[in-house]
């Protein structure tokens, strides 16, 4: 008889006959004790897993610092963000988004899916959003909940509920939302079929998905061309502008990960983003859809964003050559858009 067997007996066997004598329950204590020691931890599911990772991204200081390790770091990105979707680098794309699509800012009740610390959420009511009510969903419990303390800074919407679910197996309520929206957290989901149908089904006639989301090769499995040209663009940088703020080191070349050190990072990482558009255009139709760009300005400036100062000219003049290198290279077919914002029904 093995061991973890002979504790499990008699830990049965003690309690069957309520046993409370001291020394009894000394033996029944020593093979409750025994049974632990002897059965390995259970393994936490993926889900889990990626709660955890959320979890630890969600303090403020994390988020502060990604900003400076992030591609969307760059301040010119976000203005060359504007002008892709709006024509003008000026012209704050969710304020035209507004104006043009949401006639009053009135967006009735709206559901923010991956909604992280709710930031797109306040952004759109001081925005001029208006929201009869918002839900927002997110894997990670801290997340939400530092969601739900800073939703009471700004008013959004007379009723606001954040609530921690894994939307892959969260089913939506049917025909409650007149606004949906993705920012950056699609791609982070698997059950790509299970959570856009659901989506459908949550939309009351006339209510619009907007997604806003990274759309590129699943688990960052870059194309060779998109690889090549990255590099190149790399190289044109001085050393000064390729410290890299995670290791300190110098970023002096960009590899694509292996799918297993994707997988060990964050297993819901790009899970499926190649798949993004098809199941969109299988449920909705296209109201209208911008190129954003990003397919090689995220990877040079990943890591390196921070290195760059608005107010250095030099430093800008490399910026704006980069964004216009990856705009033309789009424009004219040489690439694809990895990054896409879409307005459905």
């Amino acid at each position: 008889m093995g061991l973890r067997t002979l504790a499990r007996q008699v830990g049965r066997a003690l309690a069957s006959r309520h046993v409370f004598g001291a020394q009894n329950g000394r033996m029944f204590r020593t093979a409750r004790a025994l049974d632990r020691l002897l059965t390995p931890p259970r393994r936490p599911g993926a889900a889990e897993v990626v709660a955890g990772i959320w979890d630890n991204q969600a303090s403020d200081a994390f988020v502060h610092a990604l900003e400076r390790r992030s591609w969307t770091g760059v301040p010119a990105v976000h203005a060359n963000h504007n002008y892709l979707v709006t024509g003008s680098r000026e012209v704050y794309w969710v304020d035209w988004l507004r104006e043009r699509y949401f006639p009053g800012g009135e967006v009735g009740d709206v559901l923010s899916l991956g909604c992280g610390n709710g930031h797109v959420d306040r952004l759109f009511a001081e925005r001029g959003f208006v929201m009869r009510s918002l839900c927002g969903l997110d894997i990670s419990p801290a997340a939400s909940q530092r969601a739900e303390e800073l939703s009471k800074t700004v008013a959004l919407a007379p009723v606001v509920r954040y609530a921690a679910v894994d939307l892959n197996r969260h089913r939506l309520p049917l025909a409650a939302y007149d606004f949906i929206y993705f920012y950056q957290s699609l791609h982070h989901v698997e059950a790509l079929e299970h959570v856009l149908d659901g989506c459908r089904k949550a939309l009351r006639p006339g209510g619009r998905l907007l997604v806003n989301e990274y759309v590129g090769p699943s688990r960052f499995q870059w194309t060779p061309q998109q690889e090549r040209l990255a590099n190149q663009q790399l190289a044109t940088l001085p050393p000064a502008l390729r410290r890299d703020l995670s290791s300190g080191g110098l970023k002096d070349a960009i590899h694509r990960p292996t799918v297993a050190e994707m997988i060990a990072n964050d297993p819901s990482e790009a899970v499926r983003s190649a798949e993004i558009e098809p199941a969109l255009r299988d449920r909705f139709g296209v109201e209208a859809q911008w190129n954003w760009g990003g397919t090689v300005n995220h990877l040079v400036f990943q890591e390196i964003a921070g290195n760059f100062d608005p107010a250095n000219p030099m430093h800008n003049d490399h910026v704006e050559r980069l964004i216009a290198d990856e705009n033309r290279w789009i424009a004219e077919g040489a690439l694809p858009s990895d990054f896409k914002m879409y307005l459905l029904q």
